[in-house]
């Protein structure tokens, strides 16, 4: 019979300074990435999410996909060893194993699962854990007192897997001290069960701080790469300009087939060119389809074409044109294209400059953009 996976995101988020089970790592929650490899084994039957009360219905909804049919989401205990016991008391089928893994450990991967699961299968109880290859110190009051012998020391990590009847046992002696323990191994070990190791060699980072989520997105970064889009049109009498989809009123309008939105034009060449998607006649040209069309549109088809494992990591445009401000605007602008691109308007910056008179330029009566965007792609 398949098995049973509990996967603890109760974290009251205290030391991290908010849910750090729901920071968005490439538009995707830190705790579905571990979700989704567990998912992804075929190995469970069910899977019991534990969250804070006040995350249940966002986590929810974000969960409402086919592929999660089998994911029980729980709500979590004062501590750590109360949300493991919370999930546990609703498991129905009791000759399975238990995976319990934390989901600050977002850097799982199906492999190490599957091994896990071939290593612990005639055993009642296994820790996954790494050697401890630094130099340990005991250290009282901020002075070394000694060096500790390493050569017994591993650090514990998740899964950790268990025989349900382990667990059974183990709750039925100490369910009235487990806030006690750190972890569920400790627990068994206190009942007189031996805990077998298996050994890890890939990265299993927790996350517990800030600098720790940077570290986690950078080893889930697998490419970094650019794009430059450039866009010019001429001007004529008006009454706005359309910028990065905002109507800027003015005494000027744009010569253009569209809508002559040249700051979105350059978006959209850039994001064709990191993609390697040719540029944005090819995919857009001057025929009555796109007739007047807006620029936004065009950008929302293109950002379509983006792959899933790719997400834009910032975006920088400069933007030519004598007259009007722009100071006033470039707010609404950033925000609104940040809707589109599925980033935060603090990963867009809008800058504005004149020709300052040079008529080499040739921009009296135009004006232009330029766009360097960066993207991420993660493994």
């Amino acid at each position: 019979m398949k098995n049973v996976a509990i996967i603890l995101g109760a974290g009251s988020g205290e030391r991290f300074g908010s849910y750090k089970q729901v920071e968005m790592i490439n538009n995707k929650p830190v705790y579905s990435y571990s979700l989704d490899v567990f998912v992804d084994t075929n190995l469970f039957s069910t899977i019991f999410l534990v969250v804070p009360k006040k995350l249940i219905n966002l986590i929810k909804n974000q969960l409402n996909e086919p592929k999660y049919k089998d994911v029980i989401i729980c709500e979590g205990g004062d501590s750590r060893a109360q949300s493991v016991h919370n999930a546990f008391s609703k498991i129905t089928t009791k000759n399975k194993k238990i995976f319990i893994h934390d989901a600050a450990r977002p850097l799982i991967n199906k492999k190490l699962i599957i091994d896990l699961a071939k290593f612990s299968k005639n055993k009642k109880a296994t820790v996954l854990a790494k050697k401890i290859n630094e130099t340990v110190r005991s250290v009282k009051e901020e002075k070394s007192e000694f060096t500790v012998d390493r050569s017994k020391l591993w650090i514990a990590e998740t899964p950790q897997v268990f025989d349900n009847s382990v667990l059974d046992e183990a709750y039925r002696k100490k369910l009235s001290v487990i806030h006690e323990y750190t972890d569920e191994a400790a627990i068994v070990e206190d009942c007189g069960i031996g805990v077998n190791i298996y050994e890890n060699t890939s990265i299993n980072t927790k996350i517990t701080t800030k600098e720790d989520l940077k570290i986690v997105k950078s080893m889930l970064t697998k490419d970094v790469f650019y794009g430059i889009g450039l866009d010019f049109h001429s001007l004529e009498s008006g009454n706005g300009i359309i910028i990065g989809g905002v109507k800027v009123p003015c005494n000027f309008g744009t010569v253009a087939h569209s809508d002559g939105d040249v700051l979105t034009h350059a978006i959209i060449d850039a994001i064709c060119g990191a993609l390697n998607l040719g540029d944005i006649g090819s995919h857009f040209p001057n025929t009555p389809e796109f007739k007047n069309v807006s620029s936004l549109e065009l950008l929302k088809k293109i950002v379509l074409l983006i792959p899933e494992e790719i997400s834009i990591v910032h975006l920088d445009a400069t933007i030519v044109l004598d007259n009007p401000k722009l100071s006033s605007v470039k707010g609404k602008i950033s925000s609104k294209l940040a809707g589109i691109l599925n980033i935060k308007s603090e990963q867009i910056s809008i800058k504005s400059i004149t020709r300052n008179g040079l008529n080499f330029l040739e921009m009296k009566d135009g004006w232009g953009a330029e766009v360097i965007i960066s993207l991420k792609r993660w493994n």
